[in-house]
């Protein structure tokens, strides 16, 4: 009898599902055909330092002249090698406490010129946002196995 009870405990417990938050989010730059090289794993590159951020944008070559992170936002550059896909939202798993980009199939179809050995199409939305929490990695969904989250 006490063996039952200890397994309907642990079945109840265990079968809470995921409990999920949009965040509102701002787009502060979206380019389809970013060339990176092939060996760039990175999924999201992102600060929540105002210094880095310039620098953060620098480096992707955005060029933003008047932009200003606030306190508690945070900036993130999400990379995703489908370039046939959008980002539409972000989204907090309060249960798992995950932070993480969602995408969805825009429907465009491409017929892009080959890159050079060892070049990549790549996706890139620089996106602004308050998080829930301060987040200790930025998912996407479907990631890129094996794939990045950088924190500068």
């Amino acid at each position: 009898m006490i063996r039952y009870l200890i397994l309907t405990a642990l079945l109840v417990t265990s079968v809470q599902g995921a409990e999920l938050q949009t965040l509102e989010h701002k787009v502060i730059y979206d380019e389809r055909t970013y060339t990176r090289d092939n060996a760039d794993r990175r999924y999201s590159v992102w600060t929540t330092d105002k210094i880095s951020a310039t620098k953060l944008l620098k480096d992707f070559g955005i060029q933003l002249p008047d932009f200003e992170l606030h306190s508690g936002q945070v900036l993130a550059v999400f990379l995703n090698d489908n370039i046939t896909e959008d980002l539409t939202q972000i989204i907090h798993n309060k249960s798992a406490n995950h932070t993480f980009a969602d995408y969805a199939d825009s429907g465009i179809k491409f017929k892009l010129r080959a890159l050079v050995d060892g070049k990549k199409y790549s996706h890139i939305t620089a996106v602004v946002f308050t998080p829930v929490n301060m987040p200790n990695h930025l998912g996407i969904r479907g990631m890129i196995p094996g794939g990045l989250s950088e924190k500068l």
